[in-house]
């Protein structure tokens, strides 16, 4: 990875340079970057090491998703890097390991991972006599980040707040609906966790950016909305009382009624050594690039499923990535992006439909240096002996999402799941509870703004103003996430879960031992 040159709509402040240390060593970033963008700058390998394997890990989602990017801060533990602001003077260290980030004791667990699998240790030692034991070095090889207890002691201050309608999401569908409500003459409070409002919706090819300038104006010029950036709703009690925390406070928010904007959370493809330093999520590198200018290599393959991903293709192009291929798991039947692909096409990417990838390959300090595709049979099974092999140094994938309704389930909402659209939807809202966006399956840029402004009015008539709009807006014609982008591969380290290193292998040895239900599988 590498820093761009300057662009008008950069997060960072190229003028205030930031010295920190990381892992003993000395490095520089700018005002404005996270922990983790100013340490994908310096162009540092790898980052952390995983949970189970101690495996060599990069960044992933940047969105503050993955447990790969917490850090030890100045003695403080567990800290997101994704979103920790960097100041001068700071010390980050990695966390889980033994003798320092490099040089890992605990990194040979990795070749024993054929006699390491899921609940061994509960089989192997679990005995009176020798369990305890063995739990405590468990423990401490899979732990997190050490607690001083020599630590200060640290409290933070808290607040009532009172609106009418409360928005949880700064996206073009959140923006929309604070102003529908606000419109209708409600009090409107409107939360999003990013530093910044605008959520996914400033992309240079997916027709969003005018949109969300326009909506970012209108929202500060209007007095009757309250801005908390930087602010999660962290939870939902009864009488639509939600928690709101930022960096200085919390925040017992009461509101009349509540809209879900929250959006949705990319998922990865799945296939042998997608763990490695360099494959990342799309929006990850399309957040690194627009907001921090930071490249996420010098030669790019996607890995595709969606429109999503050749917008962001378009836009790294457009910036000086270079994009190698894309790799679209889709055929031309399937109802491929024609537009979007044509449009990378005219740029001389190459467009591989139908084919998927079978395996990330390692280079020097264990990053991504090569990736072999295969095409796909009818089936949506691979072919290995048809494979071939793409020299990179960074995948991108993009292959579907899931709704963010974490929240919305607390509050007491019910999902169902879309074959459509293949991700849950809302089915049923409780009194002053609405949803709007792409976390209802709305995905075009139109029909997101149309969808918040309907459910901010809604939300205001709830409250007592105005009347509710009578707007239908229907989900997303087209599907934005791949009925099942995973990839088996006889060597394994096909990663489904890479905070805790679950493989493929693991989810069907637990099902193989009776623990088929969703709830006892992912225990």
């Amino acid at each position: 990875m590498y820093r761009l040159d300057a662009h008008p709509d950069e997060w960072i402040d190229r003028s205030t340079v930031l010295s920190f240390r990381f892992e003993g060593d000395a490095y520089r970033g700018f005002g404005g970057d996270t922990i983790s963008s100013a340490l994908a700058a310096a162009g540092v390998p790898y980052l952390a090491r995983s949970f189970k394997y101690h495996r060599r890990r990069h960044i992933l989602s940047f969105a503050n998703h993955d447990s790969n990017m917490l850090f030890q801060v100045d003695g403080v533990p567990n800290v997101r890097g994704d979103v920790t602001p960097l100041h001068d003077g700071m010390r980050v260290a990695a966390i889980n390991t033994f003798g320092g980030l490099t040089h890992d004791k605990a990194r040979y667990l990795d070749r024993l991972a054929r006699w390491l699998p899921v609940g061994f240790y509960y089989k192997a030692f679990h005995t009176k006599r020798w369990f305890p034991r063995w739990e405590r070095m468990f423990r401490a090889l899979t732990g997190l980040g050490t607690v001083s207890l020599d630590a200060g002691r640290q409290t933070s201050a808290k607040r009532y707040g009172f609106c009418d309608v409360l928005v949880v999401g700064g996206g073009l569908s959140g923006l929309s609906a604070a102003l529908a409500a606000a419109a209708a003459g409600a009090r409107v409070t409107l939360v999003d966790e990013a530093l910044r409002l605008g959520g996914g919706g400033i992309g240079l090819h997916d027709g969003a950016q005018g949109s969300t300038r326009g909506l970012i104006d209108a929202v500060r010029r209007t007095p009757s909305i309250t801005v908390c950036s930087a602010t999660v709703a962290a939870a939902y009690y009864a009488d639509h009382w939600v928690a709101l925390a930022d960096a200085e406070r919390l925040t017992k928010m009461r509101a009349k009624a509540v809209v879900f904007a929250a959006g949705v959370i990319e998922q990865p493809a799945v296939f042998r050594n997608n763990d490695l330093p360099g494959v990342m999520l799309a929006s990850a590198a399309w957040r690194l690039v627009l907001r921090y200018r930071v490249a996420p290599g010098r030669q790019v393959v996607m890995v595709a499923a969606n429109a999503e991903a050749y917008h962001v293709g378009l836009d790294l192009h457009s910036q000086g990535v270079r994009i190698v291929a894309i790799v679209d798991l889709r055929s031309g039947e399937d109802g491929v992006d024609d537009a979007e692909a044509a449009a990378c096409a005219a740029l001389g990417i190459p467009v591989l439909r139908g084919h998927a990838p079978y395996e990330a390959v390692a280079g020097g300090a264990g990053a991504v240096a090569a990736l072999e595709i295969a095409p796909l049979d009818g089936t949506g099974h691979i072919d290995p002996t048809q494979r071939r092999r793409i020299e990179c140094d960074a995948v991108l994938m993009s292959v579907g999402w899931a709704a963010a309704t974490n929240l919305f389930l607390q509050a007491g909402g019910v999902t169902r799941f879309s074959e459509g659209l293949q991700q849950f939807v809302p089915s049923e809202l409780p009194a002053g509870i609405f949803a709007c966006g792409r976390m209802r399956g709305v995905y075009e840029v139109k029909a997101r703004v149309a969808d918040g402004a309907r459910a901010g009015s809604r939300a205001a008539s709830h409250s007592g103003f105005g009347v509710a709009s009578a707007a239908v807006i229907a989900p997303e014609a087209r599907c934005p996430s791949h009925r099942f982008p995973i990839i088996d591969h006889p060597k394994a380290k096909n990663f489904v879960d890479f905070d805790e290193d679950l493989q493929v292998k693991d989810l069907e040895n637990a099902a193989q031992e009776g623990f088929d239900s969703s709830e006892l599988l992912k225990r």
